[in-house]
């Protein structure tokens, strides 16, 4: 069995946490995560250092945090997508081709 890539730079675990974030709030699950959910989701132990990255995004401009209260628990820091990472769709023209019998007769235009 093949040994799976863990060590990635520093700017391939944030890429990955955006795309995470933007998988979950594509399909509704959730929009926000601590970092153990994160970490989990990425098949990574929560650690300072990927909390240190986590603030990093933070300051960048790429996450929010919002600090919340639980019952029981100490003070917990729920991280969300910045607005301009959720909206991802690209509006531009497509180019369908019209064959018939192997020969091009023809080409439509889609706008999406």
């Amino acid at each position: 069995m093949a040994k799976r890539v863990r060590a990635y730079r520093r700017s391939a675990r944030k890429q990955q946490v955006i795309k995470q974030m933007r998988i979950w709030s594509d399909n509704a699950a959730r929009t926000f995560a601590t970092s153990y959910m994160l970490a989990r989701a990425l098949d990574l132990t929560a650690s300072p250092h990927f909390r240190d990255i986590l603030n990093e995004m933070v300051a960048d401009g790429d996450l929010l945090y919002e600090d919340r209260d639980q019952p029981g628990r100490m003070t917990t820091r729920f991280y969300s997508l910045v607005e301009k990472h959720i909206i991802t769709k690209k509006f531009s023209r497509r180019h369908i081709s019209v064959k018939s019998r192997g020969q091009a007769v023809g080409q439509l235009v889609m706008f999406s």
